[in-house]
Formats: C-alpha cells, structure tokens, sequence
C-alpha cells in the first residue's frame, strides 16, 4: 500500500510552462491524498521558491529542498532534516569562483542569493521566459555572497554558464567530497555528501514509519535518480533522460499528458 509520494516539479509535476499544475494532477493528488496518502514534493528550488507550488497544492505536507539537503514538515512548519555544505567549504567555494567568468547561485536559508557581479554571466537554460522573470523577481541579488554567508553553512551551490572551465568547477566540487547533479541544461549543482532527493526521502520515510516500498516517486533528471533507485514504486517521465528512465521502475507518460496523474490513479486511485 502506497502511503507516501514524492514528486519533482520541473519536467515533472509542473505543467511544460514549469509554472502551473494541471487540474487533472491536482485532482490526482488530492483525491490520494484524502485516502491518506502523503503528499511531498521533491525538487531543486530552495523552500522559498516552492511557495507558487504549494499555493495551488495546499495539502502538500512535506517539502524536499534543494535537491535534499533540506525537509521542511509543511503541517508542523519546521525542518525535520537538513544536511549542508559547511562554511568554509561554501566560503571557499565563493572566492574560487568570483575569480571566473561564470554564473552562480547559493541557496541559503530556503532562499537563493546571486552576486551582483555574477549576473553579467547569465546562462540559457531553455527554461520558458515567463519562469524566468518570476525567478529573477524572487532572488536575492547582493553585493557580497561572502557577507550573505558569514559564519552560516549553505545548502546548494549552483553553477551555470561553465564553457571552458566545466573541467576545472568539476574538479574543485570533487576534491571538496561535494556531490554533483543537473537539473537542467549547463548547470552544476553541488550539495554536501547525504543531500540528495533519494537520502532525503529515506530519512523522511523513517519519520513515518514507513518503508520504501510504501513510498511512490517521479522524476525527470539526473537529481531525481536517488529518489527513484530509493522508491518501491518509481516512474522516470517519458520526457526524461536515459539516466532518468534507468534509475526507475517503470517510465510514466510525460508531464505534458499528465503521467503523475495517470500513475496515481492507476495504482492508487482506481486499484480497490
């Protein structure tokens, strides 16, 4: 029995426009939800930026952050999990890369701060333009990331527009034991060992009481593989990539025909 589902955003539960949700996969997710099933959504963005998500899915209970280094209990408004890259990794990681021509983001305290100096180097992603500006209207730009951080640990660090020093980022992350992942095209996201979707949604499953194989999951890209390897049932969307589709039990339709939806009902809705 299916107690727990776990669903990443972009590609996935979001409509193609990464901003809405369907009727029908908000219908899915409610009518499971009131059968007891719990409702977690699991994605890259910081917390702060999962709220016009969670505006149209209210009874969203958990949310898992910045690709798993944090869980925030939306019902008892608290983190109930957190594992951080630590300050002097993350200060360290600030003066490396302000001495590159590249684009780079923190997450901090379920928000993402950008340098000033950072934004000449604004990559493109292929995300939609309306995503975009709503993005830009959310972070916070700042002169000094290295004063944002001060003496605190952060959650993600976030790099776009690489070209010719992708070989030397990757090199740095790695030599720091920071983990790896992309969500979306010319970006690399580094998170402490223990911060990803799969960890976190093992560790939230033991807040439950529940196992794995109570627990469903979907995803579209590399970041969700740990969370789908982790599920007892787990769908890679169609419109995902073959690392995506490898990890998983099964392919699910795309997000574009609402394939979350279709699964719900399939396996939980419409199965007694």
């Amino acid at each position: 029995m299916i107690k727990l589902i776990a669903s990443d955003l972009d590609g996935t539960l979001m409509s193609p426009d990464h901003m809405t949700v369907s009727q029908r996969t908000l219908l899915a997710l409610y009518q499971a939800h009131k059968k007891g099933v719990k409702i977690a959504i699991a994605t890259g963005r910081t917390l702060h930026f999962t709220d016009p998500v969670t505006l149209q899915i209210p009874f969203v209970d958990f949310v898992i952050s910045s690709n798993g280094a944090a869980v925030y209990d939306r019902n008892k408004e608290e983190y109930v999990y957190s594992t951080l890259v630590s300050n002097a990794d993350a200060l360290e990681a600030v003066e490396f890369l302000n001495a590159l021509p590249v684009h780079y983001h923190i997450y901090l305290g379920g928000r993402i701060y950008i340098q000033q100096s950072a934004m000449a180097f604004a990559a493109d992603t292929g995300l939609p333009e309306e995503f975009l500006r709503d993005f830009i209207s959310r972070v916070q730009i700042c002169e000094s990331l290295a004063d944002v951080i001060g003496d605190k640990d952060v959650e993600v660090i976030d790099v776009f527009s690489m070209g010719e020093h992708e070989a030397e980022i990757v090199e740095f992350f790695r030599k720091k034991n920071l983990v790896m992942t992309s969500a979306v095209r010319g970006e690399l996201a580094a998170t402490a060992i223990g911060a990803d979707k799969g960890t976190a949604l093992s560790g939230l499953s033991k807040v439950l009481g529940i196992t794995a194989d109570e627990v469903m999951s979907f995803g579209d890209a590399e970041n969700d593989c740990p969370m789908l390897e982790y599920a007892g049932f787990s769908f890679a969307m169609e419109n995902g990539n073959a690392t995506c589709k490898a990890a998983a039990k099964a392919v699910a339709p795309s997000n574009a025909d609402d394939g979350v939806a279709q699964m719900i009902e399939n396996l939980i809705l419409f199965r007694d």
